[in-house]
């Protein structure tokens, strides 16, 4: 089971009373670390790889990068240029290697995170190009 803390603590109850074997992954925030002496270019490659596979919507994909200070700015530049050969898109075509989240809330719901992320002090490194839509159902 995959889900919110909320989510699981409901199907806890309902296994427990049966006595039910359950597993259940709650959303941990999935980090990832980089020592100073780390292969940089195939940290930065596992970063942008596994934070973007399925628009980032697996529960294992990347969601933190712990950087040590000093590999920080060689690797966000890694990052950087990594990130810019990804393109968001029609995930159903072979040129577009993002698609979209899942829905139009859930695209809020991210965008709010970046907001509050940049309103505390974080700084946007990268943002691709994302495409508009006419239909108001779009997660992009």
């Amino acid at each position: 089971m995959t889900g919110s803390s909320t989510t699981g603590r409901n199907v806890m109850s309902v296994c427990s009373s049966k006595l039910n074997r359950v597993v259940l992954e709650l959303g941990g925030k999935d980090p990832m670390i980089v020592f100073a002496d780390a292969d940089l270019n195939v940290a930065a490659k596992d970063a942008v790889t596994y934070s973007l596979f399925n628009a980032g919507q697996v529960c294992s994909s990347v969601e933190r990068v712990y950087v040590d200070v000093s590999v920080k700015d060689q690797f966000e530049q890694k990052v950087i240029q990594l990130a810019s050969q990804f393109k968001v898109g029609d995930g159903r075509t072979a040129e577009n290697t993002v698609g979209p989240l899942v829905s139009k809330m859930q695209r809020e719901r991210v965008a709010a995170q970046v907001d509050a992320a940049i309103a505390d002090g974080g700084r946007l490194l990268y943002k691709s190009d994302v495409p508009t839509s006419s239909d108001p159902n779009t997660s992009f």
